[in-house]
């Protein structure tokens, strides 16, 4: 596990916008501290204060999330250290850990394969257990925030608002309501350039003001370079179990239709591999849904028995749709 860096310099403290600048450092900050949301510890005076990276500004400026314990005044930072440890799963070992999980390092299941599953299972992951994260933007003297200005965070069609801050920073939180604003698309664009934040009641967020807006991001995990949601150990379990399950279930369907007319005792072994595999996937998937739903059955009803139910068959009955199946 590399460490990206540890570095320590001092810096400047605003409290009303929860700003570090000035800061001296080696490396400096970066686009990553703010995907990362990288912890940063500082010292003013004997205290000690933590918080983590909210918003990138400059190489010697970021903007901290109001979480944390951070100071309530301005004041000069005498040491501010960041710890970044890098990546404890790279790419690779999501790979790797699939494989151990489904124990298949056969023709049947190529790297290809392995890939495909783990996409899926990552985005199935991110509806799951959504991930939000909070940017902080500024107004426009307005009663409409452009939503591009949350930039490549925001993902139409998947991300969506659960709160606004306004304004930011006042203490106690000044959070508005689900009634003072709407997303507004006046259909202009069909790639959601155009949405906005149209504010209601009145509220107008000024030039000089700030508003925080928290909203969940799909989850990404790329070949190479810095995932974009918390390097967990319980993420990394709960992505690879989920992609075993899915991989589980595909070489299920695999031997289930694989067969040789002419040796039989293939046949036999395929039924027997098919049918291991369909038992492996329902444990993984079993054991994804009791961790992240706290149920083996997930929410959405999807495993809910049917109701059995017996109809008297009419020739002239209708075999189409709900006839079909009563519940």
């Amino acid at each position: 596990m590399a460490s990206k860096y540890l570095s320590s310099g001092s810096g400047t403290w605003t409290a009303a916008s929860r700003t570090v600048s000035a800061a001296t450092m080696s490396p400096v900050f970066d686009q990553s501290d703010e995907d990362n949301r990288t912890p940063v510890t500082f010292r003013i005076g004997g205290s000690v204060f933590c918080g983590q990276v909210e918003t990138f500004v400059s190489a010697t400026s970021v903007i901290l999330s109001a979480s944390g314990i951070l100071p309530s005044v301005d004041g000069s930072i005498s040491e501010i250290l960041l710890v970044d440890l890098g990546l404890d799963h790279t790419y690779q070992d999501y790979i790797d850990e699939i494989k151990r999980k489904v124990k298949a390092d056969e023709p049947k299941f190529p790297d290809d394969d392995v890939k495909a599953v783990l996409v899926a299972a990552v985005t199935d992951y991110s509806h799951d257990r959504p991930y939000y994260i909070t940017k902080r933007i500024p107004g426009n003297d307005t009663n409409a925030v452009a939503l591009s200005a949350l930039g490549s965070l925001w993902s139409p069609g998947v991300s969506q608002v659960t709160g606004i801050e306004y304004p930011a920073g006042q203490l106690p939180f000044s959070v508005l309501d689900a009634n003072d604003y709407r997303i507004y698309d006046d259909g202009s664009a069909q790639d959601g350039s155009n949405l906005q934040i149209v504010f209601l009641n009145a509220i107008v967020p000024g030039s000089s003001e700030y508003l925080t807006v928290t909203f969940n991001v799909p989850l990404r995990l790329p070949v190479s370079g810095p995932q974009n949601f918390p390097d967990t150990d319980e993420n990394f379990e709960n992505i690879t179990t989920l992609a075993a399950a899915y991989a589980c279930f595909s070489l299920a369907t695999v031997y289930a239709t694989s067969k040789d007319a002419v040796i039989s005792a293939d046949v036999v072994n395929y039924n027997d591999k098919s049918t291991k595999y369909q038992n492996l996937a329902r444990m993984y998937l079993k054991k994804y849904s009791r961790i992240v739903f706290g149920s083996e059955d997930p929410p959405d009803g999807s495993t809910v028995a049917a109701a059995d139910a017996e109809k008297e068959i009419r020739p002239e009955a209708s075999f189409r749709g709900r006839y079909l199946w009563d519940r």
